[in-house]
């Protein structure tokens, strides 16, 4: 099963990024995977924005090989490609506030005080979410090596309209990555221990 965009026939399936469902009669992105409990290969299905921005090595060739070219979907394709010039862009999860000071910011070190923004590291791993930590609300841009739009960060996070336009206005204000700063140490592009990240129920 090649991956592909497809109209979803039910609104069952939940998008592996978003968590969100996928309504019936939407489009989305249906990516192949080994089945991990049988023979042959499964799909994971994500909203095709949600492909785009966190699978984008997959959508992007994907969006390659389509005949006839879809014009339509060249703003999913720019964000793609966005992602892949800048690798841990697609890492970025949720917009959260913290529920303790344990956690320490993934690019600065420092620990990211109790309630305030934090933003999660959460790259797609076999379909599954991993957990390898939290960066400052400030720290994102230097984290990716470019700044995300709101639209990119509000996407994931479940949040009170009140919240998306506070963070909205925070994240626009944020200043694009230093060009000539070192980018962030990473832990070995890994996870940290949970004492480390937080990720427990920090």
């Amino acid at each position: 099963m090649p991956d592909r965009i497809e109209v979803a026939a039910t609104g069952r399936a939940r998008c592996r990024a978003c968590r969100r469902s996928i309504g019936k009669g939407e489009e989305r992105f249906a990516e192949a995977a080994p089945n991990p409990v049988a023979e042959g290969e499964t799909q994971h299905y994500y909203h095709v924005g949600c492909a785009a921005e966190r699978r984008p090595k997959a959508f992007a060739s994907l969006l390659a090989t389509l005949s006839p070219a879809r014009p339509d979907l060249e703003p999913w394709g720019a964000a793609a490609a966005l992602a892949l010039a800048h690798p841990r862009l697609e890492r970025l999860g949720a917009l959260e506030r913290a529920k303790s000071a344990r956690a320490t910011c993934r690019s600065c070190r420092e620990p990211i005080e109790k309630d305030s923004w934090r933003v999660a590291i959460g790259p797609i791993e076999e379909g599954r979410m991993a957990a390898w930590g939290f960066l400052h609300l400030r720290c994102v841009a230097n984290y990716a090596g470019v700044k995300p739009s709101p639209e990119r960060l509000l996407r994931y996070s479940e949040l009170t309209e009140e919240e998306r336009r506070e963070l909205t206005l925070l994240l626009t204000a944020l200043p694009e990555p230093d060009p000539n700063a070192a980018p962030p140490a990473d832990g070995g592009e890994g996870k940290q221990s949970p004492s480390e990240a937080g990720v427990d129920s920090a």
